[in-house]
């Protein structure tokens, strides 16, 4: 079951009657209540992935409680080292085993072997990079005492598998997520009203502008070898637009559905291409995905490495640098894998590894630089300047991501900054240019809100509602069909 499919249209208002009206204030009932119909949103797909998801929770369940049980440090910590393997190989096995399978024979035919691979037809269950996440989350806060074991199996089991986030996010973390479940939610009528909101402004993103924009990248990205730069270029800011509406439509969609049943999720999306520099974007881009690697993942391996350093310097590095730069390779290519199993997503990764890297080294000299110079940090021309640099550099990274290997990527973009990029472009989608711009524009005028339809500021009721039915009618008369959202893939 999707968001934007008819099923989802009739299930949640159901699911939203049932809640409010059966339920009351018993939390009990809401939680489960709210458990079957995660396990029916998620067994929509396939009952046999629900029983996967019921498996990993409950062995997460379990092993939280053995290790806040346990008082031996080493036992707490063999307990932990035993559900982190379980949990990555799972995620392994079914997201990378074929990708390492042929990657080690690539690598034994470097020595003059020849082995045969093999290749097995593995289906990837939908959402397991996010709830595996969001269990890894779990057990290892409850090793780090952040937060303690749930001893009730329906508060742990609907945190694992709650179903506006299950499929993509947002990476809830289980200490704000747990105390939300555990008390009693009350209806709240200005939430819910937001909730809607949310909802109708992810829908519009979704189907009337990442929609209408997919057949067209899809056509670019596979035929580009017979295109002039000029077309390539714009396939390029087709796609950066397209993946950006497409997850944080699903976001703003989530979210909105998490507010009608009375919980708060964390915003995932902060309108990102509205950046300054590649620090200020990755502030802003899948917020909860970047924080679950910067605080699991990038302060560990900081922390390990600096241990390990007495010295001021590190050929011929800063100590602090030479840390934040093995730290950043590390979780960007974890980052980059984590994305899918295919070289493209990992040269992205360390591509935005390599251009943060860069920022950080530069943010000293630069400092000096402007002060030497006299020129402020905030004059116009250099804010502009900063902010086309690096909405370009993010362009051509999505190149990467778009691409179905990395001589496509490479391909596309030689042809891309070739002569031909001078040349017109030729037929252009003008319903979808003229949506696209209109999304832009009212992202760019709303960019202080936490949703562009959080309208309250608007005092006319028959001016918000003008809103509601000109978003409405767009969607309806414009939208570009009925697609998978883009993340499902990962």
């Amino acid at each position: 079951m999707i968001f934007n499919s008819l099923e989802y249209a009739v299930f949640l208002p159901v699911i939203f009657i049932l809640y409010w009206l059966v339920s009351g204030r018993d939390v009990k009932v809401q939680n489960s209540l709210l458990l079957a119909a995660s396990y029916l949103f998620y067994g929509w797909w396939d009952w046999k992935l629900l029983i996967l998801l019921v498996a990993v929770s409950l062995f997460n369940y379990l092993i939280g409680l053995a290790i806040s049980s346990n008082k031996a440090r080493k036992s707490k910590r063999l307990l932990l080292i035993i559900g982190l393997v379980i949990d990555l190989g799972l995620l392994a096995t079914f997201k990378y085993f074929n990708f390492f399978i042929e990657g080690f024979v690539d690598m034994i035919s470097l020595l003059g072997y020849q082995l045969k691979g093999t290749v097995i037809n593995i289906v990837l269950p939908v959402g397991i990079s996010f709830y595996i996440f969001l269990v890894l989350s779990y057990i290892i806060d409850i090793y780090k005492e952040n937060i303690t074991a749930e001893s009730n199996p329906l508060t742990a089991l609907l945190s694992f598998g709650f179903f506006p986030i299950i499929l993509a996010g947002p990476i809830q973390r289980p200490s704000s997520l747990l105390p939300q479940i555990r008390n009693p939610r009350v209806f709240n009528y200005d939430h819910a009203v937001d909730g809607l909101r949310q909802i109708l402004w992810g829908l519009f993103v979704k189907i009337a502008v990442a929609d209408n924009l997919a057949p067209w990248v899809n056509d670019i990205f596979t035929g580009y070898s017979d295109l002039p730069g000029s077309t390539l270029l714009v396939g390029a800011l087709f796609y950066t637009v397209q993946i950006y509406a497409d997850f944080a439509g699903y976001s703003h969609i989530a979210i909105g559905t998490a507010s009608l049943l009375g919980f708060r999720l964390m915003k995932n999306f902060d309108y990102p291409y509205f950046s300054r520099d590649i620090n200020e974007f990755w502030k802003k881009w899948h917020i909860s995905l970047t924080t679950w690697f910067r605080d699991y993942l990038f302060l560990p391996v900081s922390f390990s490495v600096s241990w390990k350093i007495k010295t001021e310097r590190v050929i011929l590095l800063r100590t602090d640098l030479f840390i934040y730069i093995i730290a950043s390779l590390v979780t960007w290519l974890l980052t980059g894998l984590w994305h899918g199993a295919n070289y493209t997503f990992i040269i992205w990764g360390m591509m935005h590894g390599v251009l943060l890297i860069l920022y950080h080294w530069q943010k000293g000299p630069r400092k000096q630089l402007f002060k030497r110079l006299r020129i402020s940090n905030n004059n116009i021309i250099i804010v502009i300047a900063e902010g086309v640099l690096t909405f370009s550099l993010i362009v051509i990274t999505w190149v990467f991501f778009r691409a179905d290997s990395v001589s496509h990527a490479v391909a596309y973009l030689q042809r891309l900054f070739s002569r031909s990029l001078t040349m017109a472009p030729g037929d252009l989608p003008m319903k979808e240019i003229l949506i696209t711009l209109l999304f832009i524009l009212v992202e760019f005028v709303r960019r202080k809100k936490a949703h562009p339809l959080q309208i309250n500021d608007i005092r006319q009721q028959w001016a918000r509602w003008g809103v509601y039915i000109v978003v409405i009618a767009v969607i309806m008369f414009f939208g570009g069909g009925t697609q998978k959202f883009i993340y499902f893939q990962f």
